[in-house]
């Protein structure tokens, strides 16, 4: 008897698509979504039946995509939706409607027709984000406030931090990984804007899921949802390290880290949670002292700061420069 072995390696040419649009108001988007996921599912299911008997002829009009583009008045392009221009191997492509935006998803795919984007715009909407051909995991940034009131609304909070609460307790299933994938997930991050705005930002394992669910809990709060989607950076093992630093508050006060002690693990550590940085920061930060490690906080930080500090038996002190 002979055995042989052999070791493989495959490639992946193909990525996934996301085109998002926004609209003047929710009724049209909703329209529009349901008009992209039927032609969608239509095209898809025509292909399907072209693979079934090869050679077999267009019927008369074309494919359901180019008629499609007829009936809205749309050049199909170059792109008919076919070969490398349509899923060949993955779900039909998804279409979504989150508040006044469209998004339309393919997870697995070359490229789509840029039919998408001309609808968009010939239904008054205009394209927000086209991601042709991303291999990278796709970060999802929503905003949010009260539908019906205005953002500095007393009541406004106690809502805002309602529907935190509903959409964090959802987190752990859409962003958890496949049961083939050991890397723990990437931790959603919680942010503020300008004007008191608030976001959350994460890595759906199904980009569609986890925005219709987030969808749906808006819905249920009274939430005015928009939506941002982008591909997280290759290699990045946190895409949201940015969106977690800490952001200190504003003040006179500076602190002063004039010379540390004899545990130099201990002052690093100190800094680290002073400062709110990483390890490499908190390195530097002994280097050349006497010098400033936060500038221009606010008195209760400073303090705060230089008690870290001398309790890691470094000398350090909270000061309001002298003016010039």
């Amino acid at each position: 008897m002979r055995i042989r072995l052999f070791h493989a390696f495959a490639s992946n040419n193909s990525g996934s698509y996301t085109i998002v649009g926004s609209f003047r108001d929710a009724a049209t988007a909703e329209e529009v979504a349901r008009l992209v996921q039927e032609v969608c599912d239509a095209h898809s299911a025509w292909l399907d039946a072209r693979a079934g008997e090869p050679g077999a002829a267009a019927p008369e009009g074309g494919s359901p995509l180019e008629a499609f583009a007829r009936r809205e008045g749309l050049r199909a392009g170059d792109h008919d939706g076919d070969g490398d221009d349509w899923p060949q191997y993955g779900p039909s492509p998804a279409a979504i409607a989150a508040g006044h935006q469209v998004i339309v998803h393919a997870p697995y795919t070359v490229t789509m027709p840029s039919l998408f984007g001309a609808l968009f715009y010939a239904k008054g909407g205009r394209v927000d984000t086209e991601l042709d051909h991303a291999h990278e995991a796709l970060a999802v940034e929503f905003s949010y406030r009260p539908a019906d009131v205005r953002w500095d609304d007393p009541g406004a909070a106690e809502r805002l931090d309602a529907f935190e609460q509903r959409v964090a307790a959802e987190l752990p299933v859409w962003t958890a990984r496949s049961e083939h994938d050991r890397r723990p997930p990437i931790a959603p991050a919680w942010h503020s804007g300008a004007w008191r705005s608030r976001h959350l930002s994460a890595v759906f394992a199904d980009l569609v899921e986890g925005v219709q669910g987030v969808r749906r809990l808006a819905r249920e709060h009274g939430m005015r949802l928009t939506v941002r989607v982008t591909e997280c950076p290759h290699g990045a093992a946190d895409p949201f390290a940015h969106l977690r630093a800490r952001q200190n508050p504003f003040g006179p006060f500076h602190v002063i880290l004039w010379q540390i002690g004899p545990d130099r693990i201990a002052a690093m550590k100190a800094v680290r949670e002073a400062v709110g940085c990483d390890l490499d920061e908190a390195k530097a930060a002994l280097e050349g002292l006497p010098r400033e490690i936060l500038v221009e906080v606010s008195e209760e930080h400073a303090r705060r700061a230089a008690d870290l500090l001398r309790q890691a038996g470094c000398d350090a002190e909270a000061v309001v420069p002298a003016r010039r």
